[in-house]
């Protein structure tokens, strides 16, 4: 009788003993799920134009400016809206934020065709508020943007088109090297091709003088600064002055 008994009791805590040991290894498994799905949570990121929360690699990060991140379909939307409202500069989707996307983050998230126009209106907002040039050469007539980087008055200019020079301040061609606006100004409309800008510059470097009747020039090697000139008109090679009794002398040489 007592054998019997001691059976059933043994039977009894294995039991027991099984029960506890299967309660023990179920809250092991639902602590792990539990841990598993908290470690899923962090690793997604939550776009705020969706208010939806997407894997990391279906988040994009479109500004060098900030760390927002969003959704690859929110943000293609946002920037297909922003470029077909001619909006150049688009500001991050994020509330109070003001960085600007970067076109080329950007464009992997963009249809070939949108992105062209996203960059025409870049560069048509660069040129509103930018000074234009055009080049001087009739068969060219290149639009430029004028970036003197500060130094002032712009003159002498090559044209990234042709290649050819001009003058970006009077708007002539060829570039009149050697010779100022002003003096290009007073030329006679024969004068001022390639070969009289190239005499020009000679005479300028010469220090020859020119009539101020006929405009022919003329060289002085020796002797006083009264000149008589082949047309019969009397200058003073210093100044140019026509030369009379009140111009009997120059001290400029």
């Amino acid at each position: 009788m007592s054998s019997a008994v001691g059976a059933a009791t043994a039977t009894s805590s294995n039991a027991t003993a099984a029960v506890a040991s299967a309660l023990l290894l179920k809250g092991e498994c639902s602590s792990a799920s539990s841990s598993s799905a908290a470690a899923a949570t962090d690793t997604l990121v939550f776009c705020k134009i969706c208010m939806d929360a997407v894997p990391p690699s279906d988040a994009h990060r479109a500004s060098r400016g900030c760390a927002h991140a969003f959704c690859g379909g929110c943000l293609t939307r946002y920037l297909g809206a922003k470029i077909q409202d001619r909006i150049a500069s688009v500001r991050c989707p994020e509330e109070r934020c003001a960085a600007a996307l970067d076109p080329e983050l950007c464009q992997g998230l963009l249809p070939r065709e949108v992105f062209e126009r996203w960059g025409a209106a870049l560069c048509e907002a660069i040129l509103l508020g930018a000074e234009r040039a055009y080049c001087a050469y009739r068969d060219c007539s290149a639009m430029m943007v004028v970036d003197d980087g500060g130094g002032g008055d712009v003159a002498e200019s090559e044209c990234p088109s042709c290649r050819r020079l001009f003058c970006a301040r009077c708007g002539v061609a060829p570039w009149h090297a050697g010779v100022s606006c002003d003096e290009y100004g007073r030329l006679r409309k024969g004068d001022r091709g390639r070969e009289d800008m190239l005499l020009l510059e000679m005479a300028k470097g010469k220090k020859w003088k020119r009539c101020p009747k006929c405009e022919y020039f003329v060289e002085k090697s020796d002797g006083c600064l009264h000149i008589t000139c082949r047309c019969g008109f009397e200058f003073c090679y210093g100044c140019g002055q026509k030369w009379g009794i009140t111009h009997s002398s120059c001290s400029t040489a």
